[in-house]
């Protein structure tokens, strides 16, 4: 059964964006279950390289990247919603954080092709760390087309 589903957005892809959180709601409404979105936003990492912004820049940050999940969230899911920014480093230590705090039964993320030399590269690093490191189920919401 599938009570919790976390769903980390990128708010730079809006396309992977929609089809991900489309998706969420499709599982949702299926499963009966909560979703919680998270969007990560990058830490300053050092009090020297805080230094050089405003005082409350970062909290600026966080409420404008809260404004745009809720309006996300508000066109794309119709069932109860809970949104959480959060603050931190490495996006894929924050999301592991999450999921280890919350123990949600899901976890969807993002995934638009990825340009490589190659093109044997199908992941993205946040996408295949969590993946692998994530102590529940996964679920890779693919688009074919950038954002």
């Amino acid at each position: 059964m599938l009570n919790k589903i976390l769903v980390p957005v990128d708010i730079a892809t809006p396309l992977t964006t929609k089809a991900l959180l489309e998706a969420a709601n499709e599982m949702a409404l299926k499963f009966d279950s909560k979703i919680r979105i998270i969007s990560v936003i990058p830490d300053y990492g050092m009090p020297l390289v805080a230094s050089f912004f405003p005082e409350h820049a970062q909290d600026q940050i966080k409420e404008e990247t809260r404004k745009k999940v809720t309006e996300l969230a508000e066109q794309y899911i119709t069932t109860d919603v809970k949104i959480s920014v959060i603050k931190g480093p490495k996006r894929v230590n924050a999301i592991l954080k999450v999921v280890e705090e919350t123990t949600p039964d899901l976890v969807m993320l993002g995934c638009r092709r990825k340009n490589s030399r190659d093109e044997q590269r199908l992941l993205g690093s946040t996408t295949l760390a969590v993946t692998d490191r994530a102590h529940c189920s996964v679920m890779v919401v693919r688009r074919e087309a950038e954002d």
